[in-house]
C-alpha cells in the first residue's frame, strides 16, 4: 500500500511539475528566440547599409575622410525605424571616428561591419541596439506564466493526494513517536533484550538500532537478533562483563583494532529485560586533540618544528652548548628561485616542493640537530660542532641535498638556497638574537657566487644603513626633494627631437646629488616607488603642458612605470587624475614598461594596457631583448613601441652577433607594425647603421645627456630656429624640406649635432 502510494505520488508531482515547466518557459523562450531573431536581422541589414553609405562618403574622400565627422555622424544618425540605435565608426586602430548620440540602456545586441575603400577594409562600423525592452517583456511573460504554472502545479499536486495523505495520516503519528527518540539522537542507539545463555548466564540480543549506529557505527539491520558476542566481531561484549559487575549504569572506552577508531559505550538498565546502549565515536576528538598540539608546536605544511618549538628547542641545546663548552650554529635557509616557480606553477606545485625541501633537509641533518620551518620558504638548522668549519660542512652538505631538480607536475625545475650562518656564543647568546643575525647573513648570501655566508658586524652595519636610506627616501618624499631631467630621443629620419624621456634624480640635502642607480631599487624593493612613481607621471604631465603654452612644439613624454607600480598601484586612475590636473593630450604620453612585469598576470595586464590604450596613451617595452622577449605579448597587448636594450647598441659595429640581433628585433617590429627606438647610441656609426636599417627613432649620448629643464627649452628653442624657414620662404621652402627629409627614408638618416 505505501509502495503504491509512493508510485501515485512520484507520477502525480513528475506530471505536475513537467506541465507546470512547459507553461512557465515557453511562452517567453518563444518569444524572445523570435524578438532577438528579428533584431538581429534588423541589426544586419541597417549595419550592412550604413557601411555601404560610409564606404561611399570614404571613396570620394580617400584621404580626409576621418576629419568628416559631422558629415559621419550625420550618416549614423539616419534611421529607416523610430527605434533607438547607436552606431560608432572605428578606424583600424579601434579609435573612435564618430558615433550617434542614441542612448541606450544595457544590456545591447551590437555587431561590426567592415567598411572598404577599394577592396581594403580601412574602418569598422558596429551598430547596437538595446535588449532592455526585450528582456522586460520577456521576464513579464516569464512571471506570467510562472504564476500560472504554480496554481496549476498546485491543483494537479495537492488533489489527488489529499485522500491518501489522509488515509497515512494517524499511521505515520505513531511510527514517528516510536522512531522519533532514535532518530533525534547524535549518538549510536542499540537496544538489547536479555535472555537465558548456556550455563545459566544471561546473553545479550540485538533488539533494535537507530540510524546514527547503522551510518557511523557499522550495524545493520541483519544483526537484529544477533548476540552481542556476535555484533561487530565481539567489539561490545566488555559491555556485558561490565553489566554483571554493576548492577547499575557502567561507562566504558572500547578501540577497533585494524580500524584506529574509539568508541565511549554508556550502558543501563531500562527495565522489562531491556538494556541500552548509547556508543558515541571520539576518535575525531581524539585526533583533534592531537592536532591541536601538532598545531601548537609544528608546520602543518611539512611537518617540521614551527617558530614556537624551535626557540624552546634552541634555548635547551644553548643551556647543554654552555655546560659542555662548545659551540652552536643556526643555519638560516631561504629558498633561491622558489617564488617564481610559486606564481607560474601555483601554490600547489608550491607545497610540493616545500615537503621535497623538508624531506630532504631531514635526511641531511643528524639526529641530534633541530630542523624547523619559519614559515614561507624559511627553514632553520641547529647544529652543535666543535669548530666553525664544521658549520661550513654542515652548509655544503646541505646544499648537495637541496640542489637536484625537482619534479613538480610532470615539470623539472631548480630550486637553490642562501645560507647565513651564525655562531653561539660569538654572535649571540639568546635565540632570538642568533636567528635575527643568521637572517641578515641570509641576506649577505644572496649575493651572486655566494651559497652561505658567516654573520659578521659590517652586515648590520649595512643593514642599518639600508634602513636609513629607506628612511631618507620617504623624507625626501615629503621634502620635495627629487626632481626630473629629460633625455631628448631624435627622429632617425628627420634629426628632430621627437620625444623626451623623463628621468627621477634626488638631490640630498647630506649625500648631494644621488643617481638613480642608488635608490630605485631600493624604493622598488620597499614600495616607495608607487608613490614616487606616481609623483614622476603627473609631474611630467605638468611640465609637458607647460611647455606646450609656452610655445613648445607637440611632442612625447616618456615615463617609465616600474614593474611594482604597475602591478600593485591603479595606474589608469592615476593617469586620468593626471591628465585632469595637468590638462595635457594624453596621446602625447607614452608609458615605458619592462618585459618581467608584462608576464606576472597576462589577465590583469592585458585588462590595465586595454584601458590605458583606450585613453589613449602610447605603450612602449623599454630594454627589449634582454627579458623574456615573447612574441606572445606583442601579438596580444596594444603595444606601440619597442626600445632596444642599450647592451645590443654598444657593439652593434663590431660584432655580427648584435648586429643579428638588432636587425631581427627591427624586422620583428617592423613586421608587427610597431615603432622601434634605439637607447645608447654614442657614435655616428651606430646612428648611421640604425638608420638604415629602419630604426625610426634614436636616444644617446652621441644626441643629448639628459638634460634639466631649463636646458632642454633651450635645446628646443635652438631647433625650432634652425628648422624655422627663412623670412619670406615659410610656405614652399618648409614644404620642400619636409619632402627632401622624407624622401631620405630609412636608407639615409639625418643625424642632429653630436653633443
Amino acid at each position: 500500500m505505501i509502495r503504491y502510494s509512493q508510485s501515485i505520488r512520484r507520477s502525480t508531482t513528475l506530471t505536475a511539475g513537467i506541465l507546470s515547466a512547459v507553461l512557465t518557459l515557453m511562452p517567453p523562450a518563444i518569444y524572445f528566440v523570435m524578438a532577438f531573431s528579428h533584431m538581429t536581422g534588423v541589426i544586419e541589414t541597417e549595419g550592412e547599409i550604413n557601411a555601404r553609405v560610409v564606404g561611399t562618403l570614404i571613396v570620394a574622400n580617400p584621404k580626409m575622410w576621418e576629419f568628416e565627422e559631422l558629415r559621419l555622424r550625420e550618416l549614423l544618425a539616419r534611421r529607416s525605424t523610430e527605434t533607438a540605435e547607436k552606431r560608432v565608426l572605428y578606424n583600424l586602430k579601434g579609435v573612435v571616428i564618430a558615433e550617434s548620440s542614441d542612448k541606450l540602456l544595457s544590456p545591447l545586441l551590437s555587431q561590426s561591419f567592415p567598411v572598404y575603400d577599394a577592396g581594403h577594409q580601412v574602418a569598422r562600423l558596429e551598430v547596437s541596439r538595446s535588449l532592455a525592452p526585450t528582456l522586460m517583456v520577456t521576464a513579464l511573460l516569464f512571471c506570467l506564466g510562472a504564476l500560472t504554472a504554480g496554481f496549476t502545479f498546485f491543483r494537479l499536486r495537492t488533489v489527488p493526494l489529499r485522500a491518501i495523505e489522509e488515509a497515512y495520516r494517524t499511521l505515520k503519528q505513531s511510527e514517528e513517536k516510536y522512531r522519533s527518540v532514535y532518530e533525534s539522537l547524535n549518538e549510536g542507539l542499540a537496544l538489547y533484550r536479555t535472555v537465558p545463555g548456556s550455563g545459566g548466564e544471561t546473553d545479550l540480543v540485538l533488539a533494535d538500532i537507530n540510524p546514527v549506529a547503522v551510518s557511523v557505527f557499522g550495524f545493520g539491520r541483519d544483526d537484529i537478533g544477533k548476540s552481542i558476542l556476535q555484533v561487530q566481531g565481539g567489539l561490545f561484549a566488555p559491555v556485558r562483563e561490565a553489566l554483571r559487575r554493576e548492577s547499575g549504569e557502567v561507562s566504558l572506552e572500547l578501540e577497533q583494532e585494524g580500524a584506529g577508531r574509539v568508541f565511549t559505550v554508556n550502558a543501563f538498565p531500562m527495565g522489562d529485560g531491556m538494556v541500552a546502549t548509547l556508543f558515541e565515536d571520539v576518535t575525531e576528538k581524539k585526533r583533534s586533540a592531537e592536532q591541536l598540539e601538532n598545531l601548537a608546536y609544528y608546520d602543518s605544511l611539512t611537518g617540521l618544528l614551527n617558530r614556537r618549538m624551535l626557540l624552546d628547542r634552541m634555548e635547551h641545546t644553548i643551556g647543554m652548548a654552555q655546560r659542555e663548552g662548545i659551540k652552536m650554529a643556526t643555519l638560516f635557509f631561504d629558498l633561491n628561485g622558489f617564488k617564481p616557480i610559486n606564481d607560474t606553477l601555483g601554490h600547489e606545485a608550491g607545497d610540493q616542493i616545500l615537503i621535497e625541501v623538508a624531506r630532504r633537509l631531514k635526511n641531511g641533518v643528524r639526529k641530534k640537530d633541530t630542523l624547523a620551518r619559519l614559515g614561507g620558504d624559511e627553514f632553520v638548522v641547529v647544529a652543535t660542532l666543535d669548530t666553525e668549519e664544521n658549520a661550513s660542512c654542515i652548509a655544503q652538505n646541505l646544499l648537495r641535498k637541496l640542489t637536484p631538480v625537482y619534479e613538480v607536475g610532470g615539470r623539472e625545475v631548480y630550486v637553490g638556497a642562501s645560507i647565513g650562518i651564525s655562531i653561539y656564543p660569538d654572535d649571540g647568546i639568546s635565540p632570538e638574537t642568533l636567528l635575527k643575525n643568521a637572517d641578515i647573513a641570509m641576506y649577505n648570501a644572496k649575493k651572486p657566487g655566494v651559497d652561505f655566508c658567516f654573520y659578521s658586524a659590517q652586515m648590520n652595519q649595512k643593514l642599518l644603513e639600508r634602513t636609513r636610506l629607506e628612511f631618507e627616501l620617504w623624507m625626501a618624499l615629503e621634502r620635495e626633494e627629487f626632481f626630473l631631467e629629460y633625455q631628448p630621443i631624435v627622429d632617425a629620419r628627420t634629426g628632430r627631437i621627437a620625444a623626451v624621456e623623463a628621468l627621477v634624480r634626488w638631490m640630498s640635502p647630506e649625500k648631494g646629488r644621488v643617481m638613480p642607480d642608488s635608490f630605485i631599487p631600493l624604493a622598488e624593493a620597499t614600495g616607495i616607488i608607487v608613490p614616487l612613481g606616481e609623483w614622476v607621471l603627473k609631474t611630467a604631465c605638468t611640465k609637458l603642458q607647460q611647455w606646450l603654452d609656452a610655445g613648445c612644439l607637440p611632442l612625447r613624454m616618456s615615463v617609465n612605470i616600474s614593474g611594482c607600480q604597475f602591478m600593485r598601484s591603479e595606474l589608469c586612475r592615476l593617469v586620468e587624475e593626471a591628465a585632469d590636473q595637468s590638462g595635457v593630450d594624453l596621446a602625447l604620453l607614452e608609458l615605458e614598461l619592462t618585459e618581467t612585469c608584462l608576464i606576472k598576470d597576462v589577465e590583469e595586464t592585458a585588462t590595465k594596457l586595454w584601458h590605458l590604450k583606450g585613453l589613449n596613451v602610447s605603450i612602449g617595452i623599454d630594454d627589449f631583448g634582454t627579458g623574456y622577449s615573447s612574441l606572445q605579448y606583442l601579438k596580444n597587448f596594444p603595444i606601440d613601441h619597442l626600445k632596444i636594450d642599450r647592451a645590443f647598441i654598444k657593439n652593434v659595429c663590431e660584432l655580427p652577433d648584435e648586429r643579428a640581433i638588432v636587425d631581427a628585433i627591427i624586422g620583428i617590429a617592423k613586421a608587427m607594425e610597431l615603432h622601434v627606438i634605439a637607447e645608447g647610441v654614442e657614435t655616428l656609426e651606430q646612428a648611421e647603421y640604425l638608420g638604415h636599417r629602419g630604426c625610426d627613432e634614436l636616444q644617446g649620448y652621441y644626441y643629448h645627456r639628459p638634460l634639466s629643464e631649463e636646458r632642454l627649452l633651450e635645446v628646443l628653442r635652438e631647433e625650432r630656429e634652425r628648422l624655422a624657414p627663412p623670412a619670406g620662404g615659410a610656405g614652399t621652402g618648409g614644404e620642400g624640406d619636409s619632402k627632401a627629409g622624407d624622401a631620405g627614408g630609412a636608407g639615409a638618416p639625418v643625424t642632429a649635432q653630436p653633443v
